[in-house]
């Protein structure tokens, strides 16, 4: 009996060593995998042959191996992923956590093992995109943009296209072109170095920074002399980057020395505007220019680099006049624009000889000066380094309280602006509002007088009514909508200063001429988007009932009605019913509007009126004309095709 209890007791404790030695290992194994998933919402079974098909519970173990992707944790990435099968490991890491997908993610980090594991052993797709640096592109491009040549090499290997492009129509060997060793190595696997981007720019434009890379991809038919869509070449940008040995590379390989590039403007030229005077040496010593073009170069050059160093500027225009002396070329041939005489008047002759170089030269304004004038004669209106030291020049007068030369050359801005395609930028608008704001703040601290103010806004007002509003005109109906927010700040900004200016006494002669100036701005009929006019937009920002009685004197339609068909006493009720603002309402009535004019909503001013007892005489602002129009609509006579065009939308209205 005791033996047997023996024996009975060993064999239990034999099961337990058994359980021990083999099942114990197994259930640990199995708690280690499923610790993984455990906590990941959305999982229920874990196994083996994974059990989880719901979108929910994928993405959130995307998410979860992202997030170890990109802490390096390659161990526990293939931990997680080898508790499922082949078809759900693909359908994991194929989802893109923040815009990547698991390969892309890991091409960034650099983990080659974790790439190669998610290629040869979850079939994840080599050419699946994915977001990096705001571009959308395949993890052979982005390992190229971090010159990982190493992935790429594998990349390569499994099938990835050697010519892959970014959203921006990229290649890889066009964003490898800051590595020669990646360059060489895409070279080898056919990369086609032609290829341009969206912007018309192929492998060489963007070598340029590397002599190296440059002489690689010429040595390998790159096309020296192609261009971008803007025709800028690969000497453009290596000018435009103090790139000299690129440039020396590129001139070495047939290079065009004497295109004429961007806003006809040469090399030297471009090289002068850089004011790189290195490579104006350079140029001038390896091409015979003419000796017209090497005194440009040098007073371009001048104009340039006056700002950092006046001495070396003048030290420039000396050697410029000695050329000229030398091959008699004077007087200084001048540009073609509207008016050659009005910028001379305004800032004075550039300088024709020594004598005149060393007067002017005592001054910093001065000099400044003579360097808007020189990049003027060379470059022309059009050109933007012309309107752009101009509006330099504008900002610091600006920024030193100084109106009047601001507002001179504003007024040689506006010329300027005239020639140009689109003659109402934003910059522009930019130093208009500026310099209202300096006029408001020198009349209101400084005692000026008002005048200053009042030259300000006609001088505005005229460009807009003759320039800006002939080019509007010229628009077709598409590009018309696009500038219509830009023509509508422009309007605004005319307003607000007229709503200043108009708070003062003017004298009869101020009157009149700002009278002429509205009376040609208002006749070209003006709008911004929906077909505001003046005075809607008068009305819209609470400006003076003073505003509203200029404008209807200068011929304002009172009855200007929006696209919604909304007239500017629908405006006005808005406002009175916000703001009890009664002046507004009360001057539109004044001066006579109509108030039975219905909206596209089918909303009558007349009935607010009447309710609110404002207009206890509908009569004087109703003609025969509305009535009968009323008449037409009540009773539903037929009308249309039977009154003129005009008549018809009248009755419309009504």
């Amino acid at each position: 009996m005791t033996s047997c209890r023996f024996s009975n007791a060993f064999l239990h404790y034999d099961v337990i060593l058994f359980f021990s030695f083999f099942f114990l290992p197994i259930y640990s194994i199995f708690s280690q995998c499923s610790a993984y998933l455990v906590g990941l919402p959305g999982d229920k079974m874990v196994g083996v042959t994974g059990n989880i098909y719901n979108l929910k519970g994928r993405r959130k173990v995307a998410r979860y191996l992202n997030d170890l992707t990109r802490k390096n944790k390659t161990r526990r990435v293939k931990s997680v992923l080898g508790g499922y099968n082949l078809k759900y490991r693909q359908k994991i890491i194929h989802l893109r956590v923040n815009g990547r997908p698991a390969l892309l993610e890991a091409t960034l980090v650099g983990n080659l093992k974790l790439i190669n594991y998610l290629l040869d052993e979850c079939g994840a797709n080599v050419e699946q995109t994915g977001y990096c640096d705001k571009e959308e592109c395949t993890s052979l491009w982005a390992a190229a943009s971090r010159n990982f040549v190493h992935i790429v090499a594998s990349l390569l290997e499994h099938g990835a296209n050697v010519n892959t492009r970014s959203s921006s129509q990229r290649t890889a060997v066009s964003i490898g072109c800051r590595s020669v060793k990646m360059v060489q190595y895409l070279l080898k696997q056919g990369a086609n170095i032609h290829i341009p981007d969206y912007k018309g720019r192929a492998c060489l434009i963007y070598s340029v920074r590397s002599a190296k890379i440059c002489q690689l991809l010429l040595n390998n038919g790159a096309a020296v002399n192609q261009t971008d869509k803007k025709g800028k070449d690969a000497l453009y940008f290596a000018i435009q980057k103090g790139q000299i040995e690129s440039v020396k590379i590129l001139l070495k390989n047939g290079a065009d020395i004497l295109r004429v590039g961007p806003e006809q403007t040469t090399p030297l030229e471009l090289c002068a505007l850089e004011g790189n005077a290195t490579l104006v040496e350079y140029l001038l010593a390896v091409n015979s220019y003419g000796s017209e073009s090497k005194s440009n170069a040098y007073e371009l050059l001048g104009s340039r680099i006056h700002m950092n160093d006046q001495i070396r500027a003048i030290f420039y225009w000396e050697k410029a006049l000695q050329i000229r002396y030398e091959n008699d070329l004077f007087p200084k041939s001048v540009p073609e624009h509207r008016d050659p005489h009005l910028v001379e008047i305004q800032l004075g002759k550039e300088f024709q000889t020594m004598e005149q170089l060393h007067q002017v030269s005592i001054s910093s304004d001065s000099i400044w000066t003579q360097a808007l004038l020189i990049q003027l004669r060379i470059l022309g209106p059009k050109h933007k380094t012309t309107s752009n030291s101009f509006t330099e020049k504008i900002n610091h007068h600006i920024d030193r309280f100084e109106f009047e030369p601001a507002r001179i050359l504003l007024e040689c801005l506006f010329l300027f602006y005239a020639t140009h395609f689109d003659p109402l930028p934003a910059g522009l608008l930019i130093i208009i509002c500026r310099l209202k704001n300096l006029a408001i703040t020198l009349v209101e601290t400084a005692n000026y007088e008002i005048e200053y103010a009042h030259n300000l806004a006609c001088l505005i007002s005229h460009y807009f009514s003759m320039v800006g509003m002939d080019y509007v005109d010229s628009l077709n109906k598409a590009d018309r909508q696009k500038k219509l927010v830009d023509i509508e700040m422009y309007l605004i900004q005319i307003l607000s200063q007229l709503d200043y200016i108009l708070s003062f006494n003017l004298t009869e002669e101020q009157e009149d001429r700002l009278d002429f100036t509205l009376y040609n701005l208002i006749r070209r009929k003006p709008q911004g988007p929906g077909q505001v006019g003046l005075l809607h937009l008068t009305v819209r920002f609470r400006l003076s009932p003073k505003v509203l009685s200029k404008l209807i004197h200068c011929g304002a339609d009172i009855n200007w009605q929006d696209e919604l068909g909304n007239t500017p006493v629908h405006y006005a009720i808005d406002r009175h019913l916000w703001d009890q603002e009664p002046d507004t309402l009360k001057c539109l009535l004044d001066h006579g509007c109509h108030v039975d004019l219905t909206n596209n909503f089918g909303y009558c001013p007349l009935e607010y009126l009447r309710r609110n007892d404002i207009l206890r005489n509908p009569l004087s602002h109703i003609s025969l004309q509305c009535m009968t129009a009323k008449c037409i609509q009540k009773y539903q006579i037929p009308y249309n095709n039977f009154l003129p065009a005009d008549l018809e939308y009248f009755v419309n209205v009504h």
